[in-house]
């Protein structure tokens, strides 16, 4: 079977702008989403019980949205690494591995670092919805252990954005080998 150069291409453009894409899209909840839901916490004295639940429907958007984008970000990668390997440019074939397996690397560490936090999260979101009103406040300890939560996700959330990027850069690296 040959190998199009067109679907090199594409391929290189569906893997490195895609995983530019998903970092900048996972990076955004902690750059963006996160500090906005606490700034309104602290400005506008908005519950951390809705704080939570608002972040819940933030964590299902990305939860459900982007395992599929990394699985068809590290299948082009895997793909690139597969052409390398047969057009016999080894250094490529590696990076382009790499680069597959930082990108769907998202999900064990999700599994893996972001779980227990996440569960907790989840719960809490779950208790405020399940008052009688959404915005019915935590008790003062029930707040500090959220406002803890949502900072320490915060924190392991940047790192996970971190992961595709790498990948993007180990794809761009392996187009140049």
């Amino acid at each position: 079977m040959a190998i199009s150069q067109i679907t090199l291409l594409i391929a290189r453009a569906v893997g490195i702008g895609g995983a530019a894409w998903l970092s900048g899209n996972i990076a955004a909840l902690s750059l963006i989403s996160v500090p906005a839901l606490n700034a309104s916490h602290a400005q506008d004295s908005v519950s951390l019980s809705t704080i939570t639940h608002a972040w819940k429907h933030s964590y299902e958007k990305g939860k459900s949205q982007n395992p599929p984008v990394a699985a068809v970000v590290a299948s082009s990668f895997a793909y690139l690494a597969w052409a390398s390997h047969r057009l016999r440019a080894g250094r490529s074939m590696q990076l382009y591995s790499v680069a597959a397996l930082l990108t769907v690397g998202i999900v064990p560490y999700t599994l893996l670092t972001m779980s227990s936090t996440n569960n907790k999260l989840l719960a809490k979101s779950k208790k405020a919805s399940s008052d009688a009103e959404i915005t019915a406040a935590f008790s003062p300890a029930e707040d500090k252990e959220a406002s803890d939560l949502l900072k320490r996700w915060t924190f392991l959330n940047g790192i996970r954005s971190t992961l595709p990027m790498l990948g993007a850069v180990a794809a761009a690296l392996a187009g140049l080998a």
